[in-house]
């Protein structure tokens, strides 16, 4: 990380009142954690301040028009004229003697050809009665004003763009001004964890060189460690997390990506509090009758926030395109989601990625659950993606989705919900392919019947069960692309 580049007077001070602090047993009586001196916090409020300044240049951008203002219509006007009325004997007659007159004719032809595309009787007669040449001024009319109206198609297209680039500025603006807030760490006890750990350290001939402790969302902890084991030793980080579980009093694990053992070498170990619940997945998937490949992709994604994400895209279509589409959705999710962004601005971010590259108007919905591992709370969010079950106990919930798919619209849209859910209660999510292999008339309580009967503690034998049933209702005959995905919550 980089290092702030502030006045040397000031990190001197601030040292020095720290120093202070410290020599005078400021751990023991409370430590302030103004004092601690925080460089990174501040060079990333710097990023996320210019990113923010940068995002408001694009929202000061034009807005998009729906139609031809005046100034484009007088354009118009000044085209026609050069290319018919120029050379006609009757010039001075229609634009100096009957000025208003020839301008409410252009006027009314031109709003003829925006609302009906032709002229009407009226204006047919009134152009006739003016005009010398009459078919030819409605020819360059109608050929100039389709001209005029892709011009606006193309630049509402452009501004479009500009404002999805925007939204993606500010929302790494957001992103980086977050991750400023969790470096201010905690200063007090750290300290107060250094001088056990490290004594419990001893023990394991492991060398504690530095700790960093953080306290995330207010409640979960984080602590990373610089960790040197004795050469003639090997040490596990497992054994590293029980040490350091009696030390701060919660229970710890290594972080996913976490190394396997301390080495002679200085390495830095990362310590996440340990989750409450446990989640097993399963899936089930059977590709469209007559296509190689199928459109729908999903993804579990586990963090080592304490949250597992189950993601479900589905292309537009089938085949070989729907595929990529899906696909493209389901990497951005995991790059966005990995990287730190909330669920809402992946989506948003990714609606807005799409609408920049979308030349062939292909589209994929969005079907995105987020599962709370420490208090079992579920957040779900919908972009045109088909019901989802929530099983819990002998209760089914369902919930609709009547959101577009991403790409669609410039403002991203999608359903954001949250439930709490229990130990043993199950989320089933599936693509539009599986409702549609139901009968039309009440096909989500046809679907919970389903669930009900095809319910089994082993998540990847529920899935299998449940799509056995659809497909058997479709006579082994596939007509879409079918994906279903179950997770199941347990208790450690």
């Amino acid at each position: 990380m980089c290092a702030l580049a502030i006045s040397g007077a000031g990190v001197a001070a601030r040292l020095a009142a720290r120093t202070r602090w410290a020599g005078k047993g400021a751990a023991r009586r409370g430590f302030d954690d103004s004092l601690w001196p925080r460089p990174e916090k501040e060079q990333l409020e710097r990023y996320a301040e210019a990113f923010y300044g940068l995002s408001r240049l694009f929202q000061a951008m034009p807005c998009q028009k729906e139609r031809l203002g005046d100034v484009d219509l007088e354009e118009l006007f000044r085209g026609v004229k050069e290319q018919v009325c120029a050379d006609c004997e009757r010039r001075e007659h229609c634009w100096e003697e009957q000025y208003f007159d020839s301008c409410q004719i252009f006027y009314d032809v031109f709003e003829g050809l925006r609302s009906e595309g032709e002229l009407t009787a009226e204006v047919g007669e009134r152009l006739s009665a003016q005009c010398a040449y009459p078919e030819l001024l409605t020819g360059v009319m109608r050929d100039d004003y389709g001209q005029a109206r892709m011009d606006l198609l193309w630049s509402n297209r452009m501004l479009e763009q500009r404002t999805a680039a925007g939204e993606q500025i500010f929302q790494t603006a957001e992103l980086l001004r977050r991750m400023a807030d969790g470096f201010a760490g905690v200063p007090e006890r750290e300290n107060k964890i250094r001088k056990k750990l490290r004594r419990e350290l001893r023990l394991l001939d492991v060398e504690l060189q530095n700790i960093r402790v953080f306290v995330c969302d207010g409640t979960r902890t984080e602590i990373y460690l610089l960790l040197r084991a004795d050469r003639h030793v090997c040490v596990s980080a497992k054994s590293v997390a029980d040490a350091l579980s009696e030390c701060c009093g919660e229970k710890m694990r290594p972080a996913w990506n976490c190394r396997a053992a301390v080495s002679s070498e200085p390495v830095n170990f990362h310590f996440v509090q340990d989750t409450k619940y446990q989640i097993f997945c399963g899936i089930s998937k059977i590709t469209k009758a007559g296509e190689l490949v199928s459109g729908d992709n999903y993804a579990f994604l586990q963090k080592d926030t304490g949250k597992v994400v189950m993601s479900l895209a589905d292309g537009m279509g089938s085949g070989v395109a729907a595929c990529q589409e899906s696909e493209k959705v389901i990497e951005l999710l995991e790059q966005f989601l990995d990287a730190g962004f909330p669920q809402e601005t992946a989506v948003r971010m990714i609606n807005s990625c799409m609408l920049l590259q979308n030349r062939w108007q292909m589209f994929s919905t969005i079907d995105l659950c987020m599962v709370d591992l420490y208090d079992a709370g579920c957040d779900i969010i919908k972009s045109g993606a088909a019901s989802t079950f929530l099983y819990q106990g002998n209760e089914i919930e369902v919930i609709p989705s009547g959101a577009f798919p991403a790409g669609v619209m410039q403002q991203s849209d999608y359903e954001s919900m949250h439930r709490k859910l229990a130990a043993g209660s199950s989320i089933v999510m599936m693509t539009d392919g599986v409702l549609d292999a139901l009968p039309q008339e009440g096909r989500e309580q046809c679907m919970a019947e389903l669930i009900g009967k095809s319910a089994t503690k082993n998540a990847k034998e529920y899935a299998r069960r449940l799509m056995e049933k659809v497909y058997l209702m479709q006579k082994l005959q596939a007509r879409d692309d079918m994906t279903i995905l179950v997770g199941t919550i347990w208790e450690k």
